[in-house]
């Protein structure tokens, strides 16, 4: 049966404008043409980090600008994610969906013919989009299918994803040690980011409810702006005196985002959360994790495939080597996502918080220590992704507990931009250290490596006491969100 049209909401906002209003489509099929949508993104994610290792070796770069590239996009995920939310509140998120849509095929395009080091980070800035498609789909499927049953339907999307992140390692990896060069697969991986194209342009229904309010362009321009010249600064490749003008400037535009926020009445980032007692927490937990998981993503990758002949060190695998070592830590994250909800509610969440922190701290001091053979090193990235999992399970839901009803929607998104933004600075800082540290031009000494992976298991460790210092019991109950959050943890564990 066909859905009925959503009545007007008052007081909510108006109807959408002509040409935008919703589409008449059955829920099911919804929610089955955005778990292929779903899909399409989880190959991209999946796959594009397994050439990172040869297109580096194609460009000539180093492994600091290796690494460098992951973080531009964790840096457009963290402005973008909490900009295209309200615009899709504003203004349909479907409308935001085509969007992020465009830049992300956009991205990968630029990708796909970079030939230097800024045109492929232009297009990694640009695909950094496609860590809007969840967000935006989660809505769409909340306006389809009402609360409840969207609940149901956050599975299949957060399923697909994972499935469809496995599979694009394995079969890139694959296809890469078969023979097949960066440049075809980059081509194939930005035909599958057009796909989604035409389902979501005349198939997927616009959402029907619209937010009042506006959107707060200067705190996002202060923001954008300020991550950007502190990331520069933390990046290097320029005289001393560059990198610290470049860093106070940065500073001192971060410190006008936060008076812009505190003074505006619907802030992009509500940093009043940051400061309350029973959240504060939380957001300094996920802002650790994610230094500690995604700033290790692109060193990991590039020491797997260093030649242990030429440089004395690394462990020589193929693409379809760095495929199957990403299979260790995705499914240690998604064990841990699956069991963090019975453990939470046998021994509560500041001990089994503390445990998996442990875990990722136990992890990377394995890898530190013993790193000259494959199995170390998938079996010490299982026991960091178990922790992850259970980290990001665990987190959402009890931020979300621990929130006023009337303040979660913006307490998450300032949880999933701490998030990104982590990833942002911990991946300059890595590229940093491993640019640092040369044994010859463009090839880190071994001590660089050990250098992230002892930072990681740093903050790592630092986490156990900040989630024993947690108060307050969590209400019980089982939240969607966990599994959500869980899914994004293998790539980042590799």
């Amino acid at each position: 049966m066909n859905r009925p049209p959503a009545p007007d909401r008052g007081p909510r906002g108006p109807r959408p404008p002509r040409g935008s209003r919703p589409l008449r489509r059955t829920a099911p099929s919804v929610v089955t043409l955005l778990v292929l949508v779903e899909f399409c993104s989880g190959v991209l994610q999946g796959g594009f980090p397994i050439l990172l290792p040869h297109l580096g070796d194609t460009l000539h770069l180093g492994a600091g600008a290796v690494s460098l590239t992951l973080g531009v996009e964790f840096l457009v995920a963290g402005v973008a994610l909490p900009l295209s939310s309200r615009l899709g509140d504003l203004y349909g998120h479907r409308q935001l969906l085509r969007a992020t849509l465009l830049l992300t095929l956009l991205g990968y395009l630029v990708t796909a013919v970079a030939g230097s080091l800024p045109l492929l980070l232009l297009g990694r800035a640009l695909a950094g989009f496609l860590s809007c498609w969840l967000p935006l789909e989660f809505a769409i499927v909340r306006d389809s299918l009402g609360e409840h049953r969207g609940g149901r339907a956050v599975g299949l999307l957060v399923g697909s994803l994972t499935v469809g992140s496995t599979l694009g390692a394995l079969v890139v990896g694959g296809l890469s040690g078969a023979g097949t060069a960066p440049a075809p697969l980059l081509w194939g991986l930005a035909a599958l980011a057009a796909l989604p194209l035409p389902v979501v342009w005349f198939l997927v229904p616009e959402s029907a409810v619209r937010a009042p309010g506006r959107i707060d362009w200067p705190g996002a321009v202060l923001l954008s702006l300020g991550l950007t010249l502190v990331l520069a600064a933390l990046a290097g490749g320029s005289a001393a005196a560059v990198r610290l003008a470049l860093l106070v400037v940065g500073v001192v535009l971060l410190a006008l985002f936060v008076r812009q926020e505190l003074r505006s009445a619907e802030p992009m980032v509500d940093v009043r959360l940051l400061a309350r007692r029973a959240t504060a927490p939380v957001f300094a937990l996920s802002f650790l994790l994610g230094c500690a998981l995604y700033g290790a993503q692109g060193p990991m990758l590039t020491f797997e495939a260093a030649d242990p002949r030429a440089d004395g060190y690394g462990l020589g695998v193929s693409t379809l080597g760095l495929g199957l070592l990403a299979l260790p830590p995705t499914l240690g994250a998604l064990l841990g996502a699956v069991t963090a909800d019975r453990l939470g509610r046998r021994f509560g969440p500041r001990a089994v918080l503390a445990a998996a922190y442990g875990c990722c701290a136990l992890g990377y001091t394995a890898i530190t220590l013993a790193h000259t053979a494959a199995w170390q090193v998938a079996t010490a990235a299982a026991v960091s992704g178990y922790g992850a999992g259970i980290g990001l399970s665990l987190l959402p839901s009890l931020l979300m507990r621990r929130l006023p009803a009337d303040r979660t929607g913006i307490g998450t998104g300032v949880y999933n931009t701490l998030k990104s933004l982590a990833g942002a600075v911990a991946g300059a800082a890595a590229a940093a250290v491993l640019d640092s540290w040369l044994l010859r031009h463009g090839v880190p000494t071994e001590g660089a490596y050990l250098a992230v992976w002892v930072g990681c298991a740093l903050l790592c460790g630092l986490g156990v006491p900040v989630a024993l210092a947690l108060r307050g019991a969590a209400r019980p109950g089982a939240d969607a969100v966990g599994a959500t959050e869980a899914v994004m943890t293998g790539a980042a564990a590799r």
